[in-house]
């Protein structure tokens, strides 16, 4: 398979180290940043590194633009693409690429979480593709298969939601673990005494759901806990507004499931 990624940022770099070391793949990568390139080519040497925003003689199977939201539509009417080659974006919020210019679009989202020094387990991440044609379909279900990733096909608008709830689950998570382990540290505390804990409360979300397995001071409505919960926060007005904000969300869905 003849695949083409277009950017550098960490999705990118992944999907590069991944596709790289997969068989019967014949990758080449473009960006705009150049110093990015030459990192890429010294960690992959055997990478086709692209000159030229004219695709049209790649003879590519697939042309996946992985680049920021705020610039994927300008990136996307930069290169020339043969008419049949599929190109498709890595966004979990953008609509098809559908224009006047290139009509054989798709989408291909990796549902995870990407960081340039962390390893990615692609037989654990779910990708969800999109396309106009069950063509394009398959080529997106090829490249999945080559990644040993998981696919679902999904439209726009559930996508939409899908990455809306993967902003609560994991960036919304992560940040509230960097605060709490913030706290901790300045008591001089190992913040990995909370391990054991985050890791069975994930465990019992996806084990029932996670209303269901509610636990703490909001869902007991005890006020003289969160009270003094609150006096430790005195000096982070921002954070006492999440714990607040937060505290009153729990008492409330719990109030509607008991209905």
């Amino acid at each position: 398979m003849r695949i083409v990624v277009i950017g550098s940022g960490n999705v990118a770099y992944h999907l590069i180290q991944a596709f790289y070391t997969a068989a019967d793949v014949t990758l080449f990568v473009h960006a705009r940043n150049k110093a990015a390139l030459d990192v890429l080519k010294r960690e992959f040497p055997a990478l086709t590194i692209l000159s030229t925003h004219d695709l049209t003689s790649i003879n590519a199977d697939l042309i996946l633009i992985s680049v920021k939201d705020d610039v994927l539509n300008a990136v996307f009417e930069q290169y020339s693409y043969a008419r049949e080659t599929l190109v498709a974006h890595t966004s979990g919020t953008q609509i098809l690429q559908n224009t006047g210019f290139h009509q054989n679009v798709g989408v291909f989202y990796p549902l995870q979480t990407f960081s340039r020094t962390s390893n990615v387990r692609w037989n654990n991440t779910p990708i969800l593709i999109e396309a106009g044609s069950e063509a394009a379909i398959q080529v997106l279900e090829q490249a999945a298969a080559l990644l040993h990733a998981p696919y679902f096909e999904t439209d726009t608008e559930q996508r939409k939601y899908i990455h809306l709830a993967a902003v609560l689950t994991s960036n919304f998570a992560n940040h509230l673990l960097g605060k709490a382990a913030t706290i901790l540290q300045q008591k001089s505390i190992d913040y990995h005494i909370l391990q054991p804990l985050v890791e069975a409360t994930i465990q019992k979300a996806f084990t029932k759901h996670p209303v269901e397995v509610q636990t703490g001071p909001a869902v007991r409505k005890d006020v003289l806990t969160m009270e003094k919960h609150l006096s430790l926060l005195k000096e982070d007005a921002l954070l006492q507004n999440i714990y607040r904000n937060i505290s009153e969300s729990i008492d409330k869905t719990g109030n509607l499931e008991s209905e």
